[in-house]
């Protein structure tokens, strides 16, 4: 793992015919008007490698995720995950995400019901959606939270519907915004448990909490 923020970065070099990281960040730059949220960031995981985004709420941890899953554009900058940029249609095949503030479940529909229609979009087969779904429910012990309509759900039963969501289609890469601010000691434990089981996934995870940044290889502490 690489971690570098503005003038470090200046000239690194890297050895001749590396594998192509699983996330590659360089000069990563945000701006909202002429607020400048992140500045010059460097980053680089391999597969298998986790790192927090650590600092208070505000710092810029979520816009880095958000520029990585494709839902922002740098202001200046390359993000690329696999070797593709990010936002584009290989690139978000290689991405699952948990991001803050979802609005993107029918609020309508079971969170099994809003599980199966994204497992719709990462496999061709039907059947095969429909297993994946049935285990990470079993995995991650939904079936209860499962069967509730998003609109009567807690924010920790959404969170934890989100966090299944992020591990359908067996990512290269997880993007997790906060993962476990509402969840109690048993569901945190299954969140890390299945992390753990996917030891060749590489993990993002914005968080404030020490630990959280514990449970990672490396942190680059926000504000950069």
């Amino acid at each position: 793992m690489t971690v570098h923020t503005a003038a470090e970065s200046a000239g690194a070099a890297r050895p001749d015919g590396p594998p192509v990281p699983v996330l590659s960040i360089a000069g990563l730059t945000r701006r909202f008007g002429s607020h400048e949220v992140v500045r010059s960031l460097d980053l680089e995981l391999g597969g298998g490698e986790r790192v927090a985004l650590w600092g208070p709420n505000g710092s810029g941890k979520s816009t880095v995720l958000r520029c990585i899953a494709g839902t922002l554009l740098p202001s200046e900058g390359d993000v690329r995950v696999c070797g593709h940029e990010a936002g584009s249609i290989p690139a978000r095949l290689r991405v699952g995400a948990s991001l803050a503030q979802e609005r993107s479940f029918d609020m309508r529909l079971t969170g099994r019901a809003n599980l199966l229609f994204f497992a719709r979009l990462r496999y061709e087969d039907g059947q095969e959606a429909a297993r994946a779904v049935a285990a990470i429910e079993e995995e991650l012990n939904l079936g209860v939270i499962a069967g509730e309509r998003i609109n009567r759900a807690s924010s920790g039963m959404i969170q934890q519907i989100a966090f299944a969501r992020a591990l359908l289609g067996d990512p290269e890469l997880v993007l997790l915004d906060e993962p476990t601010r509402s969840l109690d000691v048993d569901a945190r434990g299954r969140l890390w448990q299945a992390l753990e089981r996917r030891e060749q996934t590489s993990v993002v995870i914005a968080t404030h909490l020490e630990e959280d940044v514990n449970r990672c290889d490396d942190r680059v502490a926000f504000p950069t």
